[in-house]
């Protein structure tokens, strides 16, 4: 089973919510720092020329000015030592964001070669998630590289990433904004690589459109509440749909967990009393604006919780009314059954009818013999 969690790391480690080429033309390679080098490399951080949010949200739109990138933030990672660190604001985290930098896009710390890259540029990108919210929704796709790596294994995670898949449910997640990190592990099964095939492109799809939606608003991202940001990954992609291989011995299936149920409930609520038009005209607004409430003030609903509870309620009266349905089409069959079930077995040639087709009421209209009995059915 499959399920996609949203993941909170600690203050060092930052919020994590949850596509591919192999590594090329980019290694990363130790330097040897002196004194004089590592001056000029941490003078932008000691001036406050270089922001958290430089750091969180890098913006690269070639491959070239990602060398050019990686090797700068190479000599800062390396010259960025704790007592440096004190003299910068938040140097800590900005140690932790440099390292997943170098992570995403050098495979730094690593533990097996067996790790790929893609760089997805969204304002391209083929993937259905991504052109729904970039085409139908019309939001404008935010600039730059999106790093998707994947691994074979949580043990080939670096530690950083690692932490953030310890549940054994968790499949993708992003990082920031532009990072995303995404299991894909080998199976020992036909079936389980089937489902897999299945399963993947939309875990990959849900964090793009994280990814897509985080690179927009952050440092504003940090702070969506998650059924907006959850339930805006899971409308796009299509992540909540479950999947299952059947095998002459067995079947296999992916669910959702009861909370991404809940989050694909709410947006299913919004579209059904909104549009699809009005929703995603709305979608586009409340992301432009960064106010998530701009999804339900044209319902007279004041706040989220609201949102959550009347989105349970109109799921449940649904579930209700079909369970009512069922009941009623089974006890229309049940009749039908019983007045087209026959009322007589003719124990001369076993024919069986029903009592207005015997003649005269008493012979059967197969053999024209007086049947003898009437066989309750």
């Amino acid at each position: 089973m499959i399920k996609l969690l949203l993941v909170l790391i600690s203050l060092v480690t930052p919020f994590v919510s949850s596509y591919s080429t192999q590594d090329e033309g980019i290694e990363f390679i130790p330097h040897i720092q002196s004194e004089a080098e590592c001056k000029v490399y941490l003078e932008p951080f000691l001036n406050g020329d270089i922001t958290l949010e430089q750091l969180t949200n890098p913006i690269l739109k070639t491959e070239a000015e990602m060398e050019e990138q990686v090797d700068f933030y190479t000599g800062v990672y390396q010259c960025l030592d704790e007592d440096v660190a004190l003299q910068i604001f938040d140097g800590e985290k900005a140690r932790t964001y440099l390292e997943y930098f170098l992570i995403f896009a050098v495979g730094l710390g690593t533990q097996s070669a067996d790790t790929r890259l893609d760089l997805v540029l969204l304002s391209s990108s083929n993937d259905s998630g991504v052109i729904k919210i970039r085409d139908e929704a019309g939001v404008e796709a935010p600039d730059g590289y999106v790093f998707v790596r994947y691994y074979s294994s949580r043990e080939a995670m670096p530690p950083l990433v690692r932490r953030a898949f310890e549940s054994p449910d968790v499949a993708g997640v992003t990082i920031l904004s532009r990072y995303i990190a995404i299991l894909d592990e080998e199976k020992d099964t036909w079936p389980q690589r089937a489902l897999q095939l299945r399963t993947l492109p939309e875990t990959t799809s849900h964090e793009l459109i994280h990814s897509y939606v985080n690179s927009i608003l952050l440092p504003v991202a940090f702070d969506l509440p998650a059924w907006y940001s959850e339930g805006l990954a899971i409308f796009f992609s299509g992540s909540e749909m479950i999947h299952t291989i059947i095998t002459p011995n067995f079947s296999i299936s992916s669910t959702s967990s009861s909370e991404y149920q809940d989050y694909n409930t709410t947006f299913n609520y919004l579209e059904a009393k909104l549009g699809r038009e009005r929703l995603l005209e709305l979608i586009g607004q409340s992301i432009q604006e960064g106010k998530p409430s701009l999804l339900y003030q044209d319902l007279g609903i004041s706040n989220d919780q609201q949102l959550i509870n009347q989105a349970r309620e109109w799921s449940q009266t649904r579930s209700n009314i079909g369970r009512g349905g069922i009941v009623v089409v089974a006890f229309i069959g049940v009749l039908l059954l019983w007045r087209l079930a026959p009322e007589y077995n003719c124990q001369n040639c076993g024919h069986n009818g029903r009592k207005k087709d015997l003649i005269d009421e008493v012979y059967c209209p197969n053999c024209k013999r007086p049947y003898d009995r009437v066989v309750p059915y």
